[in-house]
């Protein structure tokens, strides 16, 4: 008993009084009309056992664990807790705290959160402070600033700090951000203008970390735009200038040119600033659209987490619903290394393509494919020396792969009026990816047939056959060609109101090598699940699998058996629902 106290009493208490909770986007607007409190969530126990001869057994496992709601004035403070194997732990969102509340049409971001202005500026990278979001819809402007810290000052690991190995866990100073965001909207016609700047804060760091750290200072000016041009014409687009300065203790400089004036004054500029664009423009006209984006090798935003900069990429895209036929078709074409500077140089070509055939309300047709095609070619190191055998052809240093993958689908349901209810289809899927220079090559394909029907008495039969191949091929190795087949069968039955289901299924695979048997997999699935007031949940579960093999030399027989006990317990407390019934009644009696 002290045991369990110390490992799962002691710590739900510890957690409770030490809570930080992360609150979803809480809304105000009526907050008087709403419930005082109100408690539901979900309590369960799950234990299972895996045995195979392969010695890979799992003997017991089990896990305990509740999803917990409490609910106050419509405010939700979700919680999840789990226990397994001697182990406590809960998970998000209650690491952090995050408070979103809104009224009408203003909403605040409070605590550790995010917020979205621009893809070229402010793109959801987390921060801890305050932001405010002004969007009214019979407003035509909409306003958005923020202001917090987007890092924390951090030393270095100095366990790892050594001439010989870098350091494993990098120093970083404290920086913050401000941004904002005006927007205009009128009909079909918007435009949002957005700016973005941040800054590291030296006296964050000792001394003795400053001189091998560089910090940085970024600032950015972006705008993005909707037009309807014309009826069904409309023209999007979204563009940045960002100004980065990489080391903050440099000799000041101005830069010159027109963007160097836009931006001397939001920024400090300095000899290791750089200036750089990013751009994007969509036309579009009753399906059709047509998009060019351009991203140059130097454009970066600290308010991106994460960002992809020198490419250029261009794409053609076709929607259209037809009667019964709906269309979606995409080529598209990219490329980096814009200023060929880089070691290396890649083009993609992208395509895919959808159409969705709707014959009638019982027959249904899908269709998909989508091409990759990507071309990578390795620099020289040294073009003065043609001597050199290793660089004495360099454009013959290049790798071309093609990925591609086609799938064709057709469904069928038996009509309404029908006795019994059928439904079923076939799936047939195709991959294949080659790397042509070095003979590289992997093909994969799959189908299916698939039945099933609901017969009297509430039982369901489900069939299906399968089968898939795999080929595979490296240099100059021989090509491996290997598949399975075989079919399967499923039964499920609902007893007592559909509150008692049962279900069982037999399926068996051969495994072929070439036109030799390589052996077979027979698996058998039980289960069973009953549901007591909607509220107590029981499943069974039992799966066992028996590997059989015709070529002892290359792989052994084995069996694999996995049985699953599972409980769950789902309950919704309102303690004042009883009030308002009981309010409702009187309020009909003296009505009446």
């Amino acid at each position: 008993m002290k045991t369990f106290c110390k490992r799962v009493i002691l710590p739900i208490l510890s957690l409770l009084l030490c809570l930080k909770a992360e609150l979803p986007a809480q809304d105000f607007t009526g907050i008087g009309k709403r419930k005082p409190f109100s408690f539901s969530g979900t309590a369960g126990a799950q234990a299972s056992s895996r045995l195979n001869s392969d010695g890979n057994s799992d003997p017991f496992a089990y896990i305990l664990s509740a999803q917990l709601n409490p609910v106050i004035y419509g405010f939700a403070l979700p919680l999840s807790l789990s226990f397994a194997d001697s182990r406590f732990s809960y998970a998000q969102p209650f690491s952090r705290f995050s408070f979103t509340p809104s009224y009408k049409w203003i909403k605040a971001y409070l605590g550790r959160t995010s917020m979205d202005m621009h893809p070229y500026g402010l793109a959801g990278h987390q921060f801890d402070g305050a932001g405010i979001e002004l969007e009214s819809g019979s407003f035509p402007l909409h306003f958005s600033a923020m202001y917090g810290r987007l890092l924390k000052a951090r030393h270095a690991d100095t366990l790892t700090r050594d001439k010989a190995f870098p350091v494993y866990n990098p120093a970083n100073y404290k920086r913050t951000a401000y941004a904002f965001k005006l927007g205009f909207t009128h009909k079909k016609q918007q435009l949002n203008l957005h700016f973005f700047s941040a800054g590291d804060h030296r006296k964050s760091l000792p001394e003795e970390w400053r001189s091998q750290l560089a910090p940085q200072q970024n600032a950015v000016l972006a705008l993005d735009f909707s037009f309807e041009l014309y009826k069904g014409l409309t023209l999007t687009g979204q563009a940045g200038l960002s100004a980065l300065t990489e080391d903050t203790r440099t000799q000041k400089e101005k830069k010159k040119g027109v963007w160097g004036v836009v931006m001397r004054p939001f920024l400090t500029q300095h000899a290791s600033t750089s200036l750089s664009t990013a751009y994007k423009v969509q036309l579009a006209y009753k399906g059709i659209s047509v998009a060019y984006e351009r991203i140059g090798p130097d454009y970066a935003s600290l308010g991106a987490a994460y960002f992809n900069w020198d490419f250029e990429n261009a794409v053609v895209a076709f929607t259209h619903v037809f009667k019964k036929v709906s269309v979606n078709a995409e080529l598209g074409w990219q490329r980096d290394d814009l200023k060929n500077s880089k070691s290396s140089r890649m083009n993609r070509i992208v395509g895919s393509a959808y159409i969705n055939y709707k014959i009638d309300e019982r027959f249904t047709l899908t269709a998909s494919y989508s091409n990759f095609t990507m071309h990578t070619q390795l620099k020289p190191v040294d073009l003065g020396r043609p001597d050199d055998p290793l660089v004495y052809d360099p454009d013959t240093v290049s790798y071309r792969q093609i990925s591609q993958q086609a799938s064709f689908n057709f469904d069928f349901c038996s009509r309404p009026e029908a006795r019994y209810k059928q439904y079923g289809g076939a799936e047939l899927s195709y991959q294949n990816s080659r790397e042509k220079s070095q003979k590289v090559f992997s093909d994969y394909f799959y189908a299916a047939a698939r039945h099933g029907i609901e017969l009297n008495g509430g039982y369901r039969l489900q069939s299906a056959v399968n089968f898939s191949t795999r080929i595979d091929k490296t240099g100059v190795q021989k090509s491996l060609f290997n598949y399975y087949i075989g079919p399967s069968v499923n039964c499920a039955k609902a007893l007592f109101d559909k509150t008692l289901n049962l279900s069982a299924g037999f399926s068996y695979y051969f495994e072929m090598n070439g036109s030799k048997a390589a052996g077979g997999i027979a698996g058998l699935l039980l289960r069973a699940s009953y549901m007591l007031k909607k509220s107590h949940e029981f499943e069974m579960q039992f799966n066992g699998k028996l590997r059989s093999s015709f070529d002892a030399a290359n792989r052994k027989p084995g069996q694999e058996l996995f049985v699953q006990a599972s409980y769950r317990y789902r309950f919704n407390i309102d303690p004042f629902k009883k009030k308002k019934e009981e309010a409702s009644r009187n309020k009909k009696r003296s009505a009446s």
